[in-house]
């Protein structure tokens, strides 16, 4: 049975639309002439009215099928049209309360022995080398250090609970912070305990780069754990069934992720532990106040004062003069963290909307943001 042409351009008609056999441009091309009868804007520019419609219906028209998505509707490939069938019976949830659980009994528990004169980046200071040692990794091993081959479903749960945790007890250190109401200081943990993990791994990476006890692409993402970005691999089967090369735009990329300018700034820069220990607070304490707002902005502002004295404090006890420079290029670092964070959230929207990943958190709060 030989195929029926459109009456108007000779291509693959779609239906009977307005008493004439049409395909679907002709047919949109002359519902639009219900509205303007005069036909003037209609002429074709060409002169030849037998071709005004020519080779407009791209799905009969073309010789063959549109190759992608983006071909056929003209929109970037990142939009994921159809998600896999299979996700709607997939998603799960991922229960972290233990994690919450865990962190009460890091809260409850707080230094007791340390020197109530000793000023807020002296005691955060300690508390950054206590962590050091408190971490205690599968893939930490004080005699030598260990390669992560591949970021997976372990990797991820793993660290965080390890970051998370880690963030409580340095939280635990702060004057005053065992005054401020319990669900209060949960919601300050869930906002900032990611963002106190990526400066520790940022300036781990900076400070053995510049040592050349690391090579230029590894990263570190423990005390004596790193990755290497050439030959590490990642492994999302656990969390979605779109291959990587299809959600790597809603990925932090490697350089985003291990913000390679940040950490030849710190290499540059060489900051001391005293300074890390600013970098670290303002960056958390700027952002709590930020994203959390209310009693807590309050709190956090409180905060930002106080590490900004004792670091005026600590230039001149060490004899350092025009300081100004060095805490203009911490500042610069710390925002530009910040604004790779804000420009990724769109992204994040983008993945929740299509359901990209087949699983939820029971605390979604705590992962928001979240690299």
């Amino acid at each position: 049975m030989s195929e029926i042409l459109c009456q108007i351009c000779d291509v693959p008609a779609h239906g009977n639309h307005f008493g004439a056999i049409t395909c679907r441009a002709c047919s949109a091309f002359f519902r639009r002439s219900l509205i303007d009868k005069s036909g003037e804007n209609f002429k074709c520019l060409r002169g030849n009215d037998s071709y005004i419609q020519h080779n407009r219906d791209k799905i009969k028209a073309s010789p063959s099928p549109p190759q992608s998505i983006s071909t056929l509707v003209g929109r970037p490939s990142y939009i994921i049209h159809c998600s896999p069938v299979a996700n709607a019976s997939k998603i799960t949830i991922v229960d972290v309360t233990y994690l919450i659980d865990k962190a009460n009994d890091c809260l409850d528990y707080g230094p007791a022995l340390l020197n109530k004169k000793l000023k807020i980046l002296d005691k955060m200071n300690i508390a950054n080398e206590f962590l050091d040692s408190f971490e205690a990794s599968e893939y930490s091993k004080m005699d030598q250090m260990t390669q992560i081959p591949v970021l997976d479903k372990n990797f991820f749960m793993h660290f965080w609970e390890v970051d998370f945790l880690k963030t409580a007890k340095w939280l635990s250190f702060l004057d005053g912070f065992e005054k401020i109401p319990r669900a209060i200081q949960i919601q300050i943990l869930m906002a900032t305990w990611h963002l106190r993990a990526r400066i520790d791994r940022l300036s781990k990476t900076a400070k053995l780069r510049k040592q050349m006890k690391i090579g230029e692409a590894d990263f570190m993402v423990s005390t004596n754990a790193c990755l290497d970005l050439k030959t590490c691999k990642l492994d999302i089967s656990w969390c979605s069934d779109y291959p990587n090369e299809q959600i790597q735009f809603f990925l932090e990329g490697s350089d985003d992720w291990v913000h390679n300018q940040v950490v030849d700034q710190m290499e540059e820069l060489n900051p001391s532990e005293t300074e890390i220990a600013f970098m670290t607070c303002q960056f958390c304490f700027h952002y709590a106040g930020k994203r959390l707002q209310g009693y807590i902005l309050t709190e956090m502002e409180k905060y930002l004062d106080l590490i900004s004295n004792d670091l005026h404090r600590y230039y001149q006890e060490n004899g350092i003069k025009n300081y100004s420079e060095r805490i203009t290029r911490m500042m610069k670092i710390n925002n530009w963290i910040q604004k790779v964070i804000w420009e990724k959230r769109w992204k994040t929207e983008l993945a929740e909307k299509f359901d990209i990943f087949y699983f939820k958190f029971s605390h979604p709060e705590m992962f928001y943001d979240c690299c």
